[in-house]
C-alpha cells in the first residue's frame, strides 16, 4: 500500500462520481470524456473551488462540438462552493475540426519577447481562446511590455520591466516563464497561489526557484508563494530540468538575458510537449549545443 506498482482493474461504470476541486483540473476533465462511453448518464460533482478552470471550459468546448452537452450548476454544499456537471449525449463526428495553436507553449516565445531586445511574434494562437494561458498578454502588458494581438498572432516588444502581484491560481503552467521575467524586471514581485505546482512533473516551487537562482536571479519560496526582486541581467549556470519540459523551457528563455551560457541538464524533457522546441530556438536567433 502507498507504494509503486499501482495495480487496477475492473471498468467504469456510470452515475455520480465526486471529487475536490482545489488538486487537478484533469481529473474532472479525465471524466468528462469518459462519460459519454459508459452506458447510462453520469454526473460529476466536484467540492470546493475549480483549479485551473480555463481547463474545465476548454473541454467543454470540445465535447460540445462532438455532439455532447455539459450541463453545470453551481451552489453551495456543506457550507463551501459546489459545482454539479451534467454530461449527456454520445460522441458523433464533427466532421472537420481545427486545432488551436497552444497558448502554453506560445507563452515561452512571448516571454522571451518582453525580456530581449527584439520583438517576436507567434502565429496561429487565437485571441478568444478557452485556454486560460492566453492571459500571458495580459501578464506580460502589466509588466510593461509592449504587446499587440490579432485574429491568428500575438507580437511582444520589450520595454522596461516592472514587478506587480498576481494569482497563480488559474495559470500555474506560466509560473516557471513568468517567474523569468519577473526575475528582470524592476521592484519586487510577489506570485501567489502556486500550491499545486509542486504537484507537477517536478516540485516546480523548489526547481523554479533553484534553477533561476543558480542564474543569478533573487527568488524566495514562501510557502505557497514565490517572491522575486528583479536584477539588471543574469548569468551564466547549470540549470537541472529535473525531468520537466518547462523548467527546461524556463531555462533556455532565462538565458536570453544571461551574461554567459547556461547549461541545461536534461533538456531532452521537452520532448513531453514540444519536441521542436530548440530547432524554434535557433531559428530565432539562439545558439544551442547539444551534448549527451
Amino acid at each position: 500500500m502507498g507504494s509503486l506498482p499501482l495495480t487496477a482493474h475492473g471498468r467504469l461504470r456510470p452515475g455520480r462520481f465526486e471529487l475536490p476541486g482545489n488538486v487537478s483540473s484533469q481529473y474532472i476533465t479525465g471524466l468528462m470524456l469518459a462519460a459519454p462511453l459508459l452506458d447510462g448518464a453520469s454526473e460529476i460533482l466536484v467540492h470546493g473551488r475549480i483549479e485551473s478552470r480555463p481547463y474545465v471550459n476548454l473541454t467543454v468546448q470540445a465535447l460540445a462540438s462532438f455532439g455532447v452537452k455539459v450541463e453545470e450548476e453551481r451552489g453551495e454544499l456543506d457550507g463551501e462552493e459546489a459545482t454539479l456537471f451534467r454530461i449527456g449525449g454520445l460522441y458523433r463526428t464533427s466532421g472537420e475540426v481545427t486545432v488551436e495553436g497552444d497558448w502554453s507553449n506560445a507563452a515561452f516565445w512571448l516571454c522571451a519577447g518582453a525580456m530581449g531586445e527584439h520583438r517576436i511574434t507567434v502565429e496561429g494562437v487565437s485571441p478568444t481562446s478557452f485556454q486560460g494561458d492566453r492571459t500571458v498578454l495580459a501578464v506580460l502588458s502589466r509588466f510593461g511590455a509592449r504587446v499587440g494581438r490579432a485574429t491568428a498572432f500575438a507580437t511582444v516588444q520589450p520595454d522596461r520591466l516592472r514587478a506587480f502581484d498576481m494569482s497563480a491560481r488559474d495559470i500555474p503552467d506560466l509560473v516557471p516563464v513568468i517567474t523569468a521575467v519577473a526575475s528582470v524586471a524592476a521592484g519586487t514581485m510577489r506570485i501567489s497561489d502556486c500550491g499545486r505546482l509542486r504537484l507537477k512533473e517536478s516540485d516546480r516551487l523548489k526547481t523554479v526557484a533553484r534553477g533561476l537562482t543558480n542564474l543569478g536571479a533573487k527568488i524566495e519560496v514562501r510557502r505557497d508563494d514565490l517572491l522575486i526582486e528583479g536584477v539588471e541581467e543574469l548569468g551564466a549556470g547549470a540549470v537541472d530540468a529535473a525531468g520537466d519540459h518547462r523548467i527546461a523551457m524556463m531555462a533556455a528563455v532565462a538565458a536570453t538575458r544571461a551574461t554567459g551560457p547556461v547549461r541545461i541538464e536534461g533538456a531532452e524533457a521537452v520532448a513531453k510537449s514540444y519536441p521542436a522546441f530548440f530547432d524554434h530556438y535557433r531559428l530565432l536567433g539562439g545558439e544551442v549545443e547539444l551534448s549527451d
